[in-house]
């Protein structure tokens, strides 16, 4: 596919508003194709949750039966009394087996459409449903292993937290106990400095994930190499300021996003008492904010590589080379 003269002219490093403001205008320029994009996988995603809410709801509603059954009775809760409480209601079924496979093994596929399809329009190049899926097909493998190796990762970083966290506690009692009002001082300072450390290594780290896997679908990278990729990018000097500031905004917008649909959600179940209403409106949200928000994240993607890698005047020479070519 090639690339469009003025597309390749509008890469430059841009400021974290000049992001915003594209990835607005890409989303409401292409709404239509994005749209359709996710929902087919919102859709499918609705129905199987409204039909699996029941039995989720008898089982957690057992739990609560049970342990409030228990605390009248002045004894804790077993084993044998949240399983005898849950006897003869159904805890799971096809339906809610049905979302979480739609969720952990299908949404990579859209993710991977959208991710081909703001990447395409936003360098100026044509594309439609079915090539983005069509192309999606080959990423959707690497990323589920680009998700499970995330998880690992992830896995083995709370591990080392905890463990970190317990040696820390130790110390900061024993300073507690040898300087008294001195060390509560430092215990509140240094618990502070940890929290906002551990937030911030947390947000750049998600960034990191979200690079990685436009590496993964964009640069047809396997999983490991895009989650090399996406660690390289981010968490070097330049790359972690602006990915910290990158992921402020991202909060912020999320936040935002979330009100939204806590909101019309908390209307429409309590006042219209519709639940597909409220499922409803959350596909509605979810579709209307998930090409943005890929395209969030595919222009700061490409501002990344800008920055680091020249790509803007990569593809320039490339445009150039192909223009002789041609003529």
């Amino acid at each position: 596919m090639e690339t469009s003269a003025a597309s390749v002219g509008a890469l430059r490093p841009l400021g974290i508003g000049e992001i915003l403001d594209r990835a607005v205008t890409l989303c409401v320029k292409h709404f239509l194709l994005l749209a359709l994009v996710w929902l087919a996988f919102a859709v499918p995603l609705a129905i199987f949750q409204y039909f699996g809410t029941e039995d989720q709801t008898k089982f957690f509603g057992a739990l609560a039966d049970a342990l409030k059954n228990s605390s009248a009775g002045g004894k804790t809760s077993s084993a044998d009394d949240l399983i005898k409480a849950m006897q003869g209601k159904p805890v799971f079924n096809t339906w809610t087996v049905l979302t979480f496979v739609w969720i952990f093994i299908v949404a990579p596929l859209p993710r991977a459409a959208l991710m081909i399809a703001t990447s395409a329009l936003y360098l100026g190049r044509s594309i439609d449903l079915a090539s983005a899926y069509r192309r999606a097909l080959g990423r959707w493998p690497n990323l589920i292993g680009l998700a499970i190796l995330w998880g690992l990762v992830a896995g083995v970083a709370v591990l080392i937290l905890i463990f970190g966290g317990v040696m820390m506690i130790f110390v900061l009692a024993l300073v507690t106990a040898a300087l008294h009002a001195v060390g509560i001082v430092i215990d509140i300072v240094l618990g502070v400095v940890v929290s906002i450390a551990f937030v911030v290594i947390a947000m750049v780290a998600a960034v990191a994930y979200q690079m990685a896997a436009f590496a993964c679908v964009v640069e047809n990278l396997n999983f490991v190499d895009a989650f090399a990729s996406g660690m390289q990018r981010v968490f070097s000097q330049a790359g972690f300021r602006r990915s910290l500031l990158f992921g402020l905004a991202y909060v912020a917008i999320t936040i935002g996003i979330t009100v939204v649909a806590l909101i019309g959600q908390s209307v429409l179940l309590g006042f219209v008492r519709s639940n597909i209403l409220g499922i409803a409106f959350t596909v509605i949200i979810g579709i209307v904010t998930a090409g943005f928000v890929t395209g969030f994240f595919a222009i700061f993607y490409y501002d990344l590589r800008v920055r680091k890698e020249g790509l803007d005047l990569q593809l320039a020479a490339a445009a150039t080379s192909e223009a002789l070519t041609t003529a």
